[in-house]
């Protein structure tokens, strides 16, 4: 059985669960989106004692823009001291 994802745009929490993660990443469904953590192409949840299973955000946001190849974008910038004095 497939369950939709459906999610409020612009309104995405830090931490979410399997179905809220999955619509963020724009898969067709919960299961799509768990068979792709399955292969790598998004990391694992955190796993906390007695809670549910939850994705960050800036983590899937890294995830997606590894896959394109924009890793670069997610880094903080480097600061140059020679620029600051």
């Amino acid at each position: 059985m497939v369950t939709a994802v459906s999610f409020p745009p612009g309104c995405w929490p830090l931490e979410m669960r399997a179905e809220t993660a999955a619509a963020y990443c724009d898969e067709p469904s919960v299961e799509t989106f768990l068979a792709k953590v399955y292969l790598g192409f998004y990391s694992q949840p955190l796993r906390a004692n007695r809670t549910a299973s939850k994705w960050h955000r800036y983590r899937l946001d890294f995830d997606i823009a590894r896959r394109h190849g924009l890793t670069d974008l997610l880094a903080p910038p480097s600061e140059n001291l020679e620029e600051l004095l």
